[in-house]
């Protein structure tokens, strides 16, 4: 079998291979997997366990964007998010802060893209379990602690009878016991979580408050290089504000490794890439237009040490809101699948096999009952393309797969032995008990 990572079309990446020595380069034009396979919660001090899955020297992980620590008697985080300024009389770390902003009326695009989004994102403090002595990197006679985590969330609906819903990342609340809100006045709500999605790393929480909803905008219009606001909790400083381009679209992000260096099957398609600072905190939180419209929720990182290196992750908004309309209305979200398990096709891959194209989507695996299978695609074919668009990896497959909705029929092109077939594949829903085919060749994970 080739040592090509795997993955379930609809579904996840199956496989991590070892970090290059140096990340290859991106290009906006053909997305392709980024170099480096490993996702690390990020972790903030004090007190804080070191990490689990801990990178070689040199090398760069994708880092998700949100401060856990374990904390005694209160939740982690820093007080006070600035905007023009902070009102008098606010205490310090963890005490209430009231956000000013700057008057509408302004040249200045980011100062007016802030204006506009700040009063409808929250900071978002959550507490989960306690780590026992030996745990999350707990001395072995350490006393049991709480274990929490500081994120960031966006006011993006009204609750019909009262209330809002808070849009966040999955990863930010999943664990959660108890949710703390806190608006840009610093007041603040306990939260409900509604419910979660890891396949998209979406979440939707409830609290009883009438926050100002933001305005959504539509990601599907974004263009490499315009500028973007990205607004969060960096390290528990609410409410902060950084600025940046779309740096490329369509990026995959594959193979999570969560808090207990356990990697995921999960992946993150279709993300934006931006320059605009994404700290540990941020996760959650807005990334908007100029106009403080809403295109994207802030979920990770590319980085060596945890921080901002000036490679940001966003899930774009059509996503994040359809998802969450979804969970909102009865928890469940559809995911398209036609039941392929591929690799992508190199020079070494068509050698070993004898294929007769040097690129595209090697099948190898097909669940029983897919759209795949049942429209006559097997094992050993090539997938070239889908609707006339060229597929030159696994990863494009990915992305095309994803970008369509369940029920709808597309056309793939395939390559076996000297021939070149068509087929109508229905795109299904990925069922929820869907597990990723696994075999002895698998790559090991780089990481534990």
């Amino acid at each position: 079998m080739s040592d090509e990572p795997r993955t379930d079309i609809g579904a996840e990446q199956s496989e991590t291979l070892e970090p290059p020595s140096a990340p290859e380069p991106f290009t906006a034009q053909q997305p392709e997997p980024v170099p480096t396979p490993d996702y690390a919660p990020a972790t903030e001090t004090p007190p804080a366990p070191p990490a689990p899955a801990r990178p070689s020297a040199g090398s760069s992980t994708i880092v998700l964007a949100v401060v856990a620590a374990l904390v005694m008697g209160s939740l982690a985080g820093f007080g006070g998010g600035f905007l023009g300024g902070r009102a008098a009389g606010g205490s310090g770390v963890g005490g209430s802060q009231k956000v000013t902003v700057v008057p509408s009326t302004t040249e200045e695009p980011v100062v007016a893209a802030a204006a506009a989004a700040v009063p409808s994102v929250v900071n978002i403090d959550m507490s989960g379990d306690s780590a026992s002595a030996g745990q999350n990197g707990l001395p072995s006679t350490h006393p049991s602690v709480p274990v929490g985590g500081t994120g960031s969330g966006v006011a993006f609906k009204k609750v019909d009878g009262g209330g809002t819903y808070i849009l966040t990342n999955n990863h930010v609340v999943e664990s959660a016991k108890q949710i703390t809100v806190a608006d840009a006045t610093g007041k603040t709500y306990p939260g409900t979580l509604v419910g979660t999605d890891p396949d998209t790393d979406i979440a939707v929480v409830r609290i009883a408050g009438n926050l100002p909803v933001i305005g959504i905008g539509d990601s599907s219009k974004l263009l490499v290089g315009q500028t973007v606001v990205a607004i969060g909790s960096p390290f528990g400083f609410e409410h902060s504000v950084t600025s940046g381009v779309v740096s490329a679209l369509g990026r995959l992000l594959s193979n999570v490794v969560g808090d207990t260096g356990a990697t995921s099957s999960n992946s993150l398609s279709d993300v934006i890439q931006t320059d605009a600072a994404i700290n540990p905190g941020n996760s959650g939180g807005a990334l908007v237009d100029r106009s403080g419209k809403l295109v994207g929720i802030n979920t990770a990182i590319y980085s060596g040490t945890g921080q901002s290196g000036g490679v940001g992750f966003a899930i774009p908004v059509n996503t994040a809101v359809r998802v969450a309309d979804e969970l909102i209305a009865g928890g469940k979200v559809s995911h398209p699948f036609i039941g392929l398990v591929g690799s992508t096709v190199t020079a070494d891959v068509a050698t070993q096999k004898k294929l007769s194209v040097q690129q595209g989507a090697y099948v190898e695996s097909l669940a029983s009952g897919g759209g795949a299978e049942k429209a006559g695609i097997k094992v050993g074919d090539v997938v070239t393309a889908l609707d006339g668009t060229d597929i030159l990896t696994m990863d494009d497959l990915v992305l095309q797969v994803r970008r369509h909705a369940v029920n709808d029929t597309i056309k793939l092109t395939v390559r076996r032995g000297a021939q070149t077939l068509t087929f109508d594949v229905k795109v299904g829903d990925k069922p929820a008990d869907y597990k990723m085919p696994s075999t002895e060749s698998s790559p090991t994970t780089g990481t534990k």
